[in-house]
């Protein structure tokens, strides 16, 4: 971004814009000019052809542009620079600058975009140009036309309008909507920064003119506590419905089910209003001045505000929601009973089980619809005759994300509620959880204590998902959900399948463009691109339990991690169920589909053009386990009466062991469809009923302190086990790592970094028990290196005391570098539990045992931290009652105290369990 004058800032700021596209189209040009030579005429150098064939494929995706440039540029430069180069390679190199398309932005303030350059504003949002334009609104900038600021809100005390200004502040958002073919967001980055990084990327990624008007607090306004209080404005502001927070994306469908405009604020408070108004002196300096006035015009103005926001909610609803509001509003009965679905989500599992749910609500015919936690307030509530809630637990039993804000609300709400304020509502509520956690299931628990306490009619006890069982929390939700559709008299699902949610058709004849599209690469979402660069066996080939070490190259990907936390790697489908499953739909896998979104909640959009082999091997987890709800859709895809009758059994209550045997086989959804040939789903049923891939979570085993911060390492087991009948099975990422062949430059593959579930101590000065099985030794490891490296450089470390447990030694993965670090000092203790080098099985819990006046001293006398890392099952309460067992019998404690003891370490953040 760059401006001449400030009127032109705009004007400048396209014309950059212009000028870029050309400058970018030559270099196209130039290239395709280089790759058309024919090979006895061409110029370049195969390396240079190579790398530009591979910039050719890509060159609208930035991140993969970005990855290309830097080798291409030092090429390109080199060779250009040679004598006889030519002409076309010369012009390509001047313009290599542009390899990477260059994302354009025009900022300027408030008094430029609402008042002396509003028409170059507007001519840019007008043009079809992809460029950006962000407004930094301080509400205060009065232009040299003697003229008070159009971005002022009415009754503030401000230039040119000192004794108030009567005028409503104008709604830049608004006139920029109506041009009807540029992305326009409203944000307040302290009140929502989630919000406002989503902004940004979808103004980033849509193809026309974007407008980000983001509220920018500034010291003129005077607030009463001074420059510290800005990110509270920005809250407050939000709060009160004084500061909107929406985006309109204009390439989302405008249809009765799906509107372009989404706010992400929806309920406001006239009580922060009043705050907002009686903290800042632009409004204060008025009360006192003239208190009549400024009563009239802050009144009104709170007015307008409450007044924009409801034309914005309105807009923001789907025809139906809107019909049913609108009968509220008039006092008219609503029109039949509706299942109102909440979920409280944290990494997107409980809002995966709340969109399914929807989706089979509505395949029954029923009226549904789907919010998080934080999209509605508790008053809101009573008006809903059925509830069900999906909440998982973040943490030490905190709210999930999607569900702090409701949460706060709520508790202060329910203080003065009535006791049967939620009478005429009944509702449900399924938690997800982790049973080796201390507050097993607590947000949930406290959803569910809550709405009963107001005297909400429960359709069913709580539903308690335990991520400890085979299945995790589909264990209890495979029971827990028929009996819930029983209970709120749902219809039978239909005899047949109802529309998928995507049109999907096979493209005929694709033009080159589109099979370019269909093939470009998968970059999943939030995700960055790593190089694996080290892949080494940790145990003899052919051992039974393969380990390797991973080490990956994180530079330039904008990735950061900290001891503790996880990294997320996508996975790929295995070829095998590839093939099974294009053989079952009839495919041979280089179909161009052509995929159209007409009533989906995915988070993650499908692209418009992709093929089958692409779509299959890269989108849908065709390689997981299939639930119950893919046997019910092959079911009625069946033409075979015999694969009829089986799935209808499988389907059935009585059929509940049938259906387990499916699960202990471990069929995947391939398989599923290999098994039975006559249920053919099309593509876009497979898209609804075939969840996507998910990223798989690994404890990372480095310091950034230790191995620098562009430097990541993982330790991973292959996860394999026998199936029911014998065979061998093995799971999808760790098969799919076991492929990958680690050569050269290394392999460039999606990551991302998921933060630490546990809680690490301040300094190093605190102790450290830590208690890893098998691979759960990684997170030690990363502890370890990140305290040995504070003891190299002199800073005061605490104890540290590690007990491993294995079946063999050889298990035990980096047992050099842990010698090494117990002679050097920082590594006080290591005890080792390998279970089978012996006669007598020795399990890490007698460790533990055997070591109890140590556990005791670290833990009890020194406060020190546990951290245990490991298979979930009866390891985690072992551990547990170990650590009891210690406290009470070596500080001579009551078992009452004991266990207090544990449980409030458990609550400060010193007990910590990652299993599995």
């Amino acid at each position: 971004w760059a401006r001449s004058l400030f009127e032109d800032t705009a004007e400048y700021g396209l014309g950059m814009a212009i000028s870029s596209r050309q400058r970018r189209a030559k270099l196209v040009d130039g290239v395709r000019d280089l790759l058309e030579m024919p090979e006895t005429e061409s110029v370049a150098s195969p390396a240079l052809l190579a790398g530009l064939e591979r910039w050719w494929k890509v060159q609208d995706k930035p991140e993969q542009c970005n990855e290309l440039q830097f080798e291409l540029r030092e090429m390109l430069q080199k060779e250009a620079a040679m004598p006889n180069a030519h002409e076309t390679l010369r012009q390509v190199s001047l313009a290599s600058d542009m390899l990477v398309a260059p994302s354009h932005w025009i900022i300027g303030g408030d008094g430029w975009a609402y008042d002396i350059g509003f028409g170059g504003l507007d001519h840019v949002l007008a043009s079809a140009e992809n460029v950006n334009i962000l407004v930094l609104d301080t509400e205060v900038y009065s232009n040299t036309g003697s003229q008070a600021s159009k971005a002022s809100p009415k009754g503030a005390s401000i230039k040119m309008a000192v004794g108030g200004k009567a005028a409503k502040k104008k709604d830049l958002g608004a006139i920029a909507m109506m041009h009807e073919n540029a992305y326009v967001a409203s944000v307040s980055m302290s009140a929502d920064p989630a919000q406002t990084v989503k902004a940004f990327r979808e103004a980033e990624a849509h193809p026309g003119p974007s407008l980000v008007v983001a509220y920018a607090t500034c010291v003129d306004w005077g607030h009463r506590l001074g420059d510290k209080a800005m990110p509270m404005q920005q809250t407050q502001a939000v709060d009160s419905g004084y500061w909107p927070l929406y985006r309109y994306d204009p390439t989302k469908p405008d249809t009765p089910d799906q509107k372009p405009f989404e706010l992400d604020m929806k309920r406001i408070s006239d009580k922060t209003m009043h705050e907002l108004m009686m903290n800042e002196n632009r409004f204060t300096s008025l009360q006192r001045a003239s208190p009549e006035y400024a009563k009239m015009l802050q009144t009104a103005m709170a007015s307008e505000a409450a007044h924009r926001h409801e034309r914005r909610k309105r807009l923001a609803m789907t025809d139906e929601d809107l019909l049913e509001y609108l009968k509220k509003q008039m006092g008219e009965a609503t029109t039949g009973e509706r299942v109102t679905i909440l979920y409280g989500s944290d990494t997107g599992n409980a809002e995966m089980v709340a969109k399914n749910f929807h989706f089979e609500m509505k395949r029954r015919g029923m009226r549904a619809k789907c919010l998080a936690l934080n999209e509605v307030e508790l008053p809101d509530l009573q008006e809903e005759s059925k509830i069900l809630a999906v909440v998982s637990t973040a943490g030490q039993g905190d709210m999930p994300k999607t569900a702090v804000k409701f949460w706060e609300h709520a508790q202060a709400f329910a203080e003065t509620a009535p006791p049967d304020f939620l009478k005429d509502t009944k509702f449900a509520v399924f938690g997800m959880g982790d049973a080796s956690y201390a507050f097993f299931n607590e947000a949930a628990k406290q959803i569910d204590g809550l709405f009963g306490k107001l005297g909400g009619q429960r359709l069913m006890d709580l539903g308690l998902g335990d991520d400890q069982h085979p299945a995790r929390y589909h264990t209890v939700l495979e029971d827990w959900a028929p009996d819930f559709y029983d209970n709120i008299e749902a219809p039978a699902p239909p005899a047949e399948l109802g529309a998928p949610t995507h049109l999907v058709e096979i493209v005929e004849r694709p033009a080159p463009e589109v099979k370019e599209q269909a093939m470009e690469a998968y970059v999943p979402a939030h995700s960055s691109p790593v190089t694996l660069k080290v892949k080494v066996p940790k145990v003899p080939e052919g051992y039974e339990r393969p380990i390797n070490h991973f080490e990956f190259d994180l530079t330039g990907s904008g990735l950061v991690y900290e001891q503790g936390d996880s990294l997320g790697l996508w996975p790929t489908n295995s070829a095998e169920d590839v093939e099974t499953c294009l053989k079952a739909l009839g495919l041979h896998g280089d179909e161009v589909l052509r995929i159209q979104d007409v009533d989906s909640t995915r988070s993650e959009p499908l692209p418009e053009h992709i093929t089958a082999r692409k779509l299959l091997t890269e989108r849908l987890d065709i390689g997981g386990w299939p639930k119950r709800r893919f046997y019910e859709m092959l079911k009625l895809c069946a033409k075979d009466p015999k694969e009829q009758e089986e799935l209808a059994r499988i389907c059935s209550r009585e059929g509940k062991q049938d259906y387990q045997d499916c699960i202990d086989e471990s069929y995947t959804y391939a398989e599923l469809l290999k098994k039975f040939p006559s249920a053919v789903p099309t593509i876009g049923h497979l898209i609804d009923y075939v969840p996507d891939i998910q990223p798989r979570l690994y404890s990372i085993a480095s310091s950034p302190r230790m191995r620098g911060e562009d430097e990541c390492h993982l330790c991973i087991i292959r996860n394999d086990w026998q199936a029911k009948s014998g065979r061998q099975r093995i799971g999808q990422c760790t098969r799919w790592l076991q492929e990958l062949e680690v050569a050269g430059a290394g392999v460039r593959l999606p990551a991302k970094v998921h933060k630490a579930a546990v809680v690490m101590p301040e300094t190093h000065e605190t102790p450290l028990v830590m208690v890893g099985l098998g691979t759960g030794i990684a997170p030690m490891r990363a502890f370890i290196e990140e305290r040995v490296a504070a003891f190299r450089q002199g800073e005061k470390v605490a104890p540290m005391a590690l007990f491993f447990g294995a079946r063999n030694r050889i298990e035990y993965s980096y047992e050099d570098e842990f010698n090494a670090y117990h002679e050097e000092g920082p590594l006080t203790v290591i005890s080792l539990a390998l279970s089978r080098e012996q006669k007598e099985k020795i399990y890490v819990t007698h460790r533990l045992q055997q070591e109890k006046q140590l556990v005791y001293d670290l833990i009890h006398e020194k406060n020190g931290n546990l951290y245990l890392c490991g298979p979930g099952g009866n390891v985690p309460p072992q551990v547990k009652k170990a650590v009891i067992d210690a406290i009470r019998e070596c500080g001579g404690h009551s078992q009452e105290y004991a266990e207090k003891y544990v449980m409030d370490m458990q609550i400060n953040g010193r007990y910590n369990v990652e299993a599995w």
